[in-house]
């Protein structure tokens, strides 16, 4: 199950189908997290001629765009689970746990290695928030013991 969640970093996120948001239990999220935590942890970063799993974003300005992101969220009081670390257009893979809703990563999609985490407390909930995007979404439903 995990390695769903690390499809997010395939192409550095730059894939139409890559996993944007994670929206988890708050009952198991601790787990999940530091499960998640622990793959990104292993993670190669660098130029794609050294096979790396994390290459750069696509240009400066998409780097640009990502930066913000991670920077509204940050001021916003998000948990960063790595370092957030950037070179020009190489961005190195970050979670953002403890991720709500006032927070711009919340709604707009990175287009990069970030995946940001919001933790949720029913289902209703969760549909609330996929409601309540402006975009369409794609959805994975799982029941999983951690």
């Amino acid at each position: 199950m995990l390695n769903f969640f690390l499809i997010f970093l395939m192409k550095s996120g730059q894939r139409c189908t890559a996993v944007k948001v994670v929206l988890v239990m708050e009952s198991v999220a601790d787990t999940l997290v530091e499960k998640v935590k622990a793959k990104v942890a292993k993670l190669t970063v660098g130029p794609p001629e050294d096979d790396c799993d994390i290459t750069p974003v696509v240009s400066e300005s998409s780097a640009n765009f990502i930066e913000g992101l991670v920077n509204d969220a940050k001021q916003k009081g998000a948990t960063f689970c790595q370092e957030y670390k950037r070179e020009g257009n190489l961005i190195w893979p970050l979670l953002l746990d403890n991720v709500r809703p006032d927070m711009r990563i919340a709604w707009e999609e990175p287009f990069g290695p970030v995946l940001p985490v919001i933790r949720i407390n029913s289902v209703e909930e969760g549909i609330h928030h996929c409601n309540a995007s402006n975009f369409g979404l794609q959805v994975k439903s799982s029941a999983l013991s951690l």
